[in-house]
């Protein structure tokens, strides 16, 4: 199957995901405890899965070149979205996050909408090493899980405003309390914080390696370490002065901005101006 068509595909597929995750979140808000209502989302993560598997597929074809690596903006686009819902469907069946999907089913279309209208030239890396191979997996999912921090941020700030402005109890019903929505945001920074270290950790091992310093100070370097410090100052006040889920959406959505344009943002910007 060719790329593009399995791209629509799976666009196709986490847009009906998308639709039965708002049909059991609207069956949950009228009350209906009928067993349907299950089945809108066990169908909705079928769909999903089924959409991932696709998406992982053409991720793979875009990535791999032989031996070669595609580091461009269109494969690196691809390859990230499908890492963040393949660690979403994963961390579903063992986290109450599944409603999440209603946030991150539709950022992956547009992210792989945005794949199909980037147009790039491959930007090939050869004979990279197992090591780097994995120094570079381990970047990903620590970009995957802040990924869903942020969008559970949004979510925990959704909720907690319908709770301010007294919405009916009907529609907070459709989320977790919000003492578990809070547990869920601190832990899934939590280990964002802790791959996020481990790749500039590795990451510095290569800069020392190839280049005979740990640290080159360019763009995306310094957006990454800035990014780490207001996770490092997130988690360091949640232990030391117990922040509330609250005073977290800010630092989190900053901090995983600042990661995304340290990545993303330079990339569309030196790849729009053919800069190396």
């Amino acid at each position: 199957m060719p790329i593009t068509l399995q791209i629509s595909v799976a666009m196709a597929l986490y847009l009906v995901a998308t639709l039965l995750i708002v049909m059991h979140i609207r069956n949950t808000v009228s009350g209906n405890n009928a067993p349907p209502r299950k089945t809108y989302i066990r169908a909705a993560f079928a769909f999903g899965t089924l959409a991932c598997l696709l998406h992982i597929a053409a991720a793979w074809q875009l990535s791999q070149t032989g031996t070669a690596f595609n580091f461009g903006l269109h494969s690196m686009t691809t390859v990230v979205s499908a890492v963040v819902v393949g660690i979403f469907l994963l961390g579903s069946t063992a986290l109450p996050i599944r409603r999440l999907g209603v946030l991150v089913f539709p950022l992956t279309i547009a992210s792989l909408l945005f794949t199909l209208l980037w147009d790039d030239a491959p930007l090939i890396m050869r004979n990279t090493s197992t090591t780097f191979r994995l120094h570079l997996l381990v970047s990903i999912c620590a970009y995957a899980m802040l990924a869903l921090a942020a969008v559970q941020a949004l979510l925990y700030s959704y909720q907690e405003r319908q709770i301010k402005h007294r919405a009916s109890p009907r529609m907070l019903m459709a989320l977790p309390p919000l003492q578990t929505m809070e547990v869920l945001l601190f832990r899934l920074a939590g280990m964002g914080f802790v791959l996020l270290t481990l790749t500039l950790a590795s990451g510095a091992i290569f800069s020392q390696q190839i280049f005979g310093n740990p640290f080159i100070f360019k763009h995306h370097t310094i957006l990454a370490m800035l990014g780490w410090l207001v996770f490092a100052t997130l988690l360091y006040r949640r232990v030391r002065h117990g922040m509330r889920g609250s005073q977290a959406v800010l630092w989190t959505v900053g901090g995983f901005l600042l990661i995304q344009l340290g990545y993303f943002g330079t990339k569309i910007v030196s790849e729009s101006l053919s800069v190396q």
